[in-house]
């Protein structure tokens, strides 16, 4: 069974792990692990000392240094990984202007998923090789199909992700998937064949507008098909009422179980009422949808306890969803402190103390009602003010394995597109090698949640983040980076895409001078890797045991690195260098801090 570490012990088996290469009395480990936990610590560059205390920084607006730290810990939090013309570009604006940014989403809705299976997997309904599925009717027999396009449109979100833009629609539209979520086997299970082309819409409505009206997203999914399946509404009726989704879509999705929020059992059997009769219908047009059946519908009168201030909502048919939405938003401020933790532990930390909740989670749950439940003024809020760029915010927070599959991915800019775009199934396939293979081992998978709740790491007390961190995980985050510095090959469908970092075009996204001189590249690399800078001591002894090869001048360096520019042709001349480089950032990768943002 896997064992949850603690932060301690996370830098323990991180930092063992590349012992060889650490002086005894790791001034790093002594500076970020934690004896006990009293709360996060702001960190000085001069003085190691940590001052515990509450981390008092609130909402006003950000007026401190704009430069690189800041923009990095932007990008880090809003997307998965980040390219160097994603920093340039925003370095060249204000931190008003970056935000502004990161926040201008594009509704273009993407281009739908294929048919990227038919050389393995015939399809049974004869739909040509590199075609749209989306709205392709299967019919009784052809569920392998079936199994094919729910595996496509896993492979296909992941290239969504992978491929992201600067803004932070991938990274939000992974949130709503996650607090709001339906797992691609389950609905399958329970609607068959034509389970793909729910989840597909399902998908779509997170990728399309991520920025979409919360209350409106929660009238949206509440009948939507593949929801209808995933939580059993499609089989609540008068005669067998089932109280699934009633539980949930208050327990999970707008009110939580914090301690205002006080609704109870009695006000679950009564939504499950108001709920019956929604059925799933037209799953053999090309537009499935969810309508009312009268005749499956409880029509007392529901009572509702005093946390709904005895609210009864009257037999009204279809109209009583609505009734009861409204209900549930009535309660505004439950919900908007709910949705605003929600926020706050995918985006910040997951530490929620007194000082946190009155300084950051009441006003932000503040300016999501008078905005009337639109999260774009909260996220702006929040990625404008003090506390956000607050240096106990940075290099805190675990990267979940999103963030570091995905993230390294992008940052290291390995080759994730296969040569010839014609080759549909190649494509997919090294979208899946990294989905189904590499994440699902590190236990996150786009469309794999393990339950209703999401991500344990993301709503679980009390270790929230550290769940990523066990006996299970640890060595795989770590074989991962390995691998992508030693490189290998995928080959599907008689194309191999090479999986590999290049090693000197990735420092060559730097500047000349900061190429040649070792103290500059490796402090540009902890830099621009690493959320923490590191000590001049430990800088110097990875300068020293990569780049330098345990020589002492720095001219070992220069001079390798200049012979290799004077003629890369040179085989000889080139390894020299690659060989350094690769030393140095596996070095740095390998530390903890890089398990860190």
């Amino acid at each position: 069974m896997s064992q949850t570490l603690n932060r301690r012990k996370l830098f323990n088996l991180v930092l063992r792990s590349f012992k060889s290469n650490q002086v005894k009395g790791d001034p790093l480990f002594e500076k970020y692990s934690r004896k006990v936990f009293n709360g996060r610590k702001y960190q000085s560059v001069t003085n190691l000392t940590a001052r515990v205390a509450p981390v008092s920084s609130g909402l006003t607006a950000y007026s401190g240094t704009w430069g690189k730290s800041e923009a990095l810990h932007l990008l880090k939090r809003t997307g998965f990984g980040y390219k160097k013309a994603d920093l340039d570009n925003l370095l060249t604006m204000s931190m008003t202007n970056a935000v502004n940014t990161i926040l201008t989403v594009d509704t273009t809705p993407p281009s739908p998923p294929i048919n990227g299976y038919n050389n393995s997997f015939a399809d049974e309904n004869n739909l040509p090789y590199g075609t749209d599925w989306t709205n392709d009717i299967l019919i009784s027999g052809q569920g392998n199909t079936n199994r094919q396009r729910n595996l496509s449109l896993a492979q296909w979100t992941f290239g969504l992700t992978l491929n992201q833009d600067t803004s932070i629609k991938a990274k939000l539209a992974l949130f709503w998937y996650h607090f709001i979520p339906v797992d691609f086997e389950t609905v399958r299970v329970s609607s068959g064949i034509h389970s793909a082309r729910l989840l597909y819409t399902f998908t779509k409505m997170y990728y399309d507008n991520p920025l979409m009206n919360f209350k409106t997203l929660i009238r949206t999914m509440a009948t939507h098909p593949a929801m209808m399946y995933y939580l059993n509404n499609n089989s609540n009726s008068k005669t067998s009422p089932d109280e699934n989704f009633a539980r949930e879509i208050m327990e999970l999705f707008t009110l939580g179980k914090d301690p205002l929020s006080q609704y109870n059992e009695v006000d679950v059997v009564q939504a499950a009422k108001v709920l019956t009769g929604w059925r799933v219908s037209n799953l053999t047009t090309t537009t499935p949808d969810t309508l009312f059946n009268s005749s499956l519908h409880e029509t007392s009168n529901k009572q509702f306890s005093t946390f709904f201030n005895n609210t009864i909502i009257n037999n009204a048919g279809a109209s009583e969803l609505d009734a009861f939405v409204d209900m549930i938003f009535s309660k505004s401020q439950v919900v908007s402190e709910y949705i605003c933790r929600r926020i706050y532990r995918y985006f910040v930390y997951y530490d929620i103390d007194t000082t946190i909740e009155s300084t950051i989670i009441t006003p932000l749950a503040q300016t999501f009602v008078a905005n009337n439940w639109n999260i774009l003024p909260v996220l702006n809020q929040l990625f404008k003010s003090q506390h956000f760029y607050d240096m106990a915010n940075r290099g805190v927070y675990i990267k979940s394995p999103f963030d570091l599959v995905i993230g390294s991915l992008r940052t290291f800019n390995l080759t994730y597109t296969v040569a010839d775009p014609t080759n549909y199934e190649a494509q997919y396939k090294v979208w899946n090698y990294f989905n189904s293979t590499i994440l699902i081992g590190l236990e996150q998978s786009i469309g794999a949640v393990p339950n209703v709740s999401g991500y344990p790491a993301f709503y679980q007390n009390p270790s929230f983040h550290e769940y990523w961190i066990n006996s299970s995980t640890t060595q795989k985050r770590f074989d991962f980076l390995n691998k992508i510095f030693n490189g290998y090959n995928l080959t599907y469908n008689g194309l191999t895409t090479r999986i590999e970092v290049d090693l000197i075009a990735f420092i060559q996204q730097f500047s000349p001078t900061t190429c040649a001189d070792p103290d500059l590249l490796v402090a540009e690399c902890v830099n621009y890797l690493l959320p923490i800078d590191l000590s001049t001591t430990q800088k110097n002894l990875i300068k020293t045991q990569s780049l330098l090869s345990n020589q002492t001048t720095n001219s070992y360096w220069t001079t390798a690195w200049n012979l290799y520019l004077s003629d890369t042709s040179n085989t000889t001349n080139k390894n020299s260098v690659k060989t350094r480089l690769k030393n140095l950032l596996v070095t740095i990768t390998q530390l903890a801090e890089y398990q860190l943002m």
